[in-house]
């Protein structure tokens, strides 16, 4: 399987994961156009600036968004009451960290024309997820910091929800029918490699990260020929739920 980490204490994320997937099912087996991001909206804007002029030198920090807002003449004494905060945390680097999942997922429209291109949905799914992967490479020696902060308890419910929508994404643009429970196993697994490659990315010198496209691939390989062994939805949704925080914690940990 992709994840043979420890699940001990599986009552740990139950709760968080469990409920990330059923505010999300309404959403995936319809796939409705939901705008991802409004550009128009001034904490946008500011996440925008942030994202884009500062994350690259000075990470996914506090004093990136506030020389954003400096940048665009916001008065600093009220920033946080410009965001319409998405996690529990109410933390301004989470909001920045989500603008990063959410502008890199909207990108991935941008290359429908050369993904129509491609022969078979499997070529299609290998496609996106190197150009979603790549989308890593401004920000990527500090996307650790991200990482980190994505796996708190106050920020997981929503860190996995973007994961799985960016799963979901991938498998509709790329054309997949399956439904029951083969449409949720093939997006788990997704997601799982996703994660991973993005793991792997972090320690990657090779030249435009060729080392970690094809990581990408010997997973996509392995999930290809892979036999799914759950029979229920709950027990497949925890166990991937509580792997990839794992993994995340242990590549972290290993620096």
């Amino acid at each position: 399987m992709l994840f043979r980490g420890s699940i001990a204490k599986p009552n740990l994320y139950r709760a968080t994961f469990t409920n990330s997937i059923t505010n999300r099912l309404f959403h995936t087996v319809y796939h409705a156009d939901i705008p991802i991001l409004d550009e128009s909206i001034f904490e946008n804007k500011i996440l925008k600036k942030a994202y884009e002029d500062h994350v690259p030198e000075t990470g996914f920090t506090e004093e990136s968004i506030k020389l954003a807002a400096k940048g665009l003449n916001y008065n600093l004494d009220n920033l946080k009451g410009v965001f319409n905060f998405t996690s529990q945390s109410k933390d301004l680097r989470v909001e920045l960290i989500q603008y990063h999942l959410k502008s890199c997922r909207l990108k991935l429209r941008n290359y429908h024309n050369d993904a129509n291109r491609l022969q078979t949905e499997t070529e299609r799914v290998r496609f996106y997820l190197e150009k979603r992967l790549l989308e890593n490479k401004p920000i990527i020696k500090y996307y650790h910091q991200a990482l980190a902060r994505m796996i708190l308890p106050s920020n997981l419910t929503e860190s996995l929800n973007e994961l799985h929508k960016l799963s979901d994404d991938i498998s509709f643009y790329s054309g997949d029918k399956s439904n029951d429970f083969a449409w949720y196993s093939k997006r788990f697994s997704l997601s799982g490699v996703f994660i991973q490659s993005e793991l792997f990315m972090l320690n990657d010198r090779s030249n435009n990260f060729e080392n970690t496209i094809e990581f990408m691939n010997d997973k996509m390989d392995e999930v290809d020929n892979m036999a799914y062994a759950y029979n229920s939805f709950e027990e497949w949704a925890i166990f991937n739920g509580i792997s990839t925080v794992n993994l995340i914690k242990s590549q972290l940990a290993r620096g």
